[in-house]
């Protein structure tokens, strides 16, 4: 028999997300992943088949096409990264997250800070090239905010980069523009070395209440930054996503993705630019979240659930009574088991969600509003 398989990738776990999503039946309301419900527009697949029919469909160049990095650069980009030489086009926004620990971190030299809860995919990365990480916490008498001072006592010498989701999944929080400055300012008068900061801005079209956005890369000069098209447009199949950060670190980065993909599909490439064309199109399901927040709010309340309130993306967290604190993975399966509504267990985002169910409210209306009831006659039974 031949070697066993990589110590290091066999030690991966299975997606706690996914492996009770995988359990659904036909007849399940799943509030479980971060799938749209809505449909996205047409008219940009057809241009991209237009294109393709006049040009063939080859090669894309391995950081993507100059006009779609273009286009990225001037959306996101802000004035520290407002050149096409700024972004890699990555295979949606999970490759852009390892590329940059790949990229940033080194084995044995350094490590990767992040918080808790967190999405389980920063962890997942570092695990995978192993690269050490360590954690700051996030409060849930706070509204799991993401806090300046938070992130500052926990830097270390060792700390090579720090990723923080905002808005955030799973919790919904968004940090504030105030906390991203004092951030900044706090990195850069550090007695230690300043690390990179990595923002995941997957969820940045979908923040609610007006409330005003603020990027690293926007005040830091070692910041760096996450999009994609997934969550703001409906295309999480299109697997479309960017990588920016500062020439110097991302000519490096384009090596290894270049290596691992060569490109992302050019006509993935060419929807994307059409969506990207017009700012409407990156807003354009904006107001259906605004109507599902509040729906999603009334139902939440009418249930009686002790839930956080989001301030973007579209997940709330829903404490768990005390006889299943702890257990949230247990209460998830059980949830599904008997009143066939899928959830997230919190503990799959960190410790800090132990005692929380993640509920996604992207799901159609109606699943919104009959789900909630269910979940909240479930917990109710247990309390």
């Amino acid at each position: 028999m031949a070697g066993a398989a990589s110590a290091r990738v066999s030690a991966l776990p299975p997606s706690g997300i996914r492996t009770i999503s995988d359990r659904k039946r036909p007849t399940s309301i799943d509030l479980s992943i971060g799938q749209p419900s809505l449909r996205p527009e047409i008219a940009p697949f057809e241009a991209a088949t237009d294109w393709i029919r006049e040009h063939g469909c080859p090669y894309a160049p391995y950081a993507g096409i100059p006009e779609l990095r273009e286009r990225a650069a001037q959306i996101y980009g802000g004035a520290r990264l407002s050149d096409a030489k700024n972004v890699c086009v990555t295979n949606g926004s999970q490759e852009a997250i390892y590329l940059a620990i790949k990229t940033l971190v080194e084995p044995g030299k350094g490590e990767v800070l992040i918080c808790n809860p967190g999405y389980p995919s920063y962890a997942r990365c570092c695990d995978l090239e192993g690269i050490a990480r360590r954690e700051f916490a996030l409060r849930p008498e706070d509204g799991f905010q993401i806090r300046a001072r938070d992130v500052l006592e926990a830097v270390r010498p060792a700390t090579r980069l720090v990723i923080i989701g905002s808005p955030s999944n799973p919790t919904g929080a968004v940090m504030a523009a105030a906390e991203v400055d004092e951030l900044a300012r706090g990195l850069l008068d550090h007695r230690l070395a300043a690390p990179w900061v990595l923002f995941d801005e997957v969820y940045r079209e979908l923040i609610y209440d007006g409330l005003p956005y603020r990027s690293i890369t926007d005040v830091y000069p070692y910041g760096m930054c996450v999009h994609s098209l997934s969550k703001s447009c409906a295309l999480t199949g299109l697997r479309l996503g960017f990588l920016m950060a500062p020439q110097e670190i991302l000519d490096i980065a384009v090596r290894a993705h270049g290596l691992m993909l060569m490109s992302v599909s050019i006509f993935g490439q060419r929807v994307a630019l059409e969506f990207m064309r017009s700012p409407d199109r990156l807003r354009a399901h904006h107001g259906f979240y605004v109507a599902q927040s509040r729906l999603m709010r009334e139902a939440a309340l009418a249930a009686r659930l002790d839930f956080v309130e989001p301030q973007g993306a579209f997940y709330t967290m829903v404490r768990l009574p005390h006889s299943w604190r702890g257990r949230s993975a247990d209460a998830a399966i059980s949830l599904l088991d008997e009143f066939d509504v899928v959830t997230a267990a919190g503990e799959v985002f960190g410790s800090g969600a132990g005692d929380y169910l993640r509920v996604s409210w992207s799901a159609s209306p109606a699943d919104v509003r009959e789900g909630f009831a269910r979940i909240g006659e479930f917990l109710g039974r247990s309390a």
